[in-house]
């Protein structure tokens, strides 16, 4: 493994999050709609990009023209009650650990997220994680590059660049969620 990704977990049973998310359709992109509320995509800029994002926890600002990036607010939003099943999965992965911003993020077939670095205070205390639910896709961060397929748990460092390609055939939708940061979080103990 590199020094930028690290697999957590292969192999993890993602059925009942994608019974659930097959359930509640609504939920994708139901964020963008709110006042005062910025997604892990607009955080990042990527609002011209075909990224769609269903949300289950977000950043928050008090004032509109404050960076989210540099907000510690987090918001539960109305889907958090509905996607049980990741909040269960993560659970078993991280036991009482708080889980901070998270959502599910899904990209079309051929296309891609372009290179990018998460700014702000907020990330100086996160560690960023993505479960894959659905599809295969590559995903690289500084000089690392993995190929992930569903079912994946791996911790990257999201203060280097980094993006992902679909390379299925089909949507590819990830977890994505944030803990914070301490030498007892996973990607430490495969060391």
């Amino acid at each position: 493994m590199g020094k930028f990704i690290k697999v957590i977990k292969t192999g993890i049973d993602v059925s009942k999050v994608t019974k659930q998310l097959r359930k509640n359709p609504a939920d994708w992109n139901h964020q963008k709609t709110e006042e005062g509320v910025r997604s892990l995509v607009d955080e990042h800029g990527f609002d011209d990009l075909p990224v769609s994002n269903l949300q289950l926890t977000i950043g928050a600002v008090q004032k509109k023209e404050d960076f989210v990036g540099d907000s510690e607010l987090n918001v539960n939003t109305p889907a958090y009650k509905r996607h049980t099943e990741i909040l269960k999965l993560i659970k078993e992965e991280f036991g009482d650990k708080e889980i901070y911003r998270c959502g599910f993020l899904a990209l079309p077939v051929d296309e891609y997220v372009g290179a990018h670095i998460d700014e702000g205070t907020y990330y100086k205390t996160k560690d960023r994680y993505h479960l894959s639910i659905v599809g295969e896709y590559q995903y690289f961060t500084g000089c690392d590059t993995i190929i992930v397929k569903p079912g994946t748990l791996f911790w990257f460092d999201n203060k280097q660049p980094h993006g992902a390609v679909n390379i299925a055939e089909e949507t590819r939708i990830t977890f994505v969620f944030d803990v914070a940061h301490s030498s007892t979080n996973p990607q430490h103990e495969i060391d």
